[in-house]
């Protein structure tokens, strides 16, 4: 069952204010909370990508909205290859290492809104892996970013739990 699948047609909404009806608003919240939760694997995976273009173009601005990994893959390409012939090779290698692990992001932003909650649980586990990088090296805003982004994953997978704990929707009422 995927998240969207949990949220009951548009035509079976309860038309009065019942019990029914705000147990069909109190879906639509959890829905909408587990939906931007689970999101949070794209925007990881987009940030990335980014940083994977600036580095790969050459420019030299780096930030920390990223994946801390990624940026050590550039960092010791930009080390190893530095003032060498195969440099710009190696950028090109970097980057397409890079786009690996956001892919790695999308993957599990695909499967998690798919309510595989082992693979939400999966990346939020390596996502946190990824923001020790940002702590060890003292980069505090990647850490702050990092903490922020795991917030939210984590309320969308409990919104995710809570939604799979109700009971599902009932077929649309007949008029009487």
């Amino acid at each position: 069952m995927s998240i969207p699948d949990l949220a009951p047609p548009p035509d079976t909404a309860p038309a009065a204010d019942t019990a029914e009806k705000q147990e069909f608003r109190r879906r639509m919240l959890l829905l909408k909370r587990a939906k931007d939760g689970i999101n949070w694997f794209y925007w990881v995976a987009a940030l990335s990508i980014i940083n994977t273009i600036i580095f790969v173009t050459g420019s030299t601005p780096n930030f920390f909205l990223g994946l801390g990994v990624t940026q050590l893959v550039n960092d010791y390409t930009v080390l190893v290859a530095n003032g060498t012939q195969i440099a710009p090779l190696m950028r090109w290698v970097a980057g397409a290492i890079d786009l690996l692990l956001a892919g790695i992001f999308i993957f599990f932003g695909y499967r998690g809104q798919r309510s595989y909650r082992n693979w939400i649980v999966a990346g939020i586990m390596l996502y946190t892996l990824d923001g020790l990088i940002f702590l060890a090296f003292s980069v505090w805003l990647g850490v702050i970013v990092h903490a922020f982004a795991i917030y939210n994953l984590v309320r969308g997978l409990r919104a995710m739990d809570r939604l799979n704990q109700m009971r599902p929707p009932g077929p649309p009422r007949q008029p009487a």
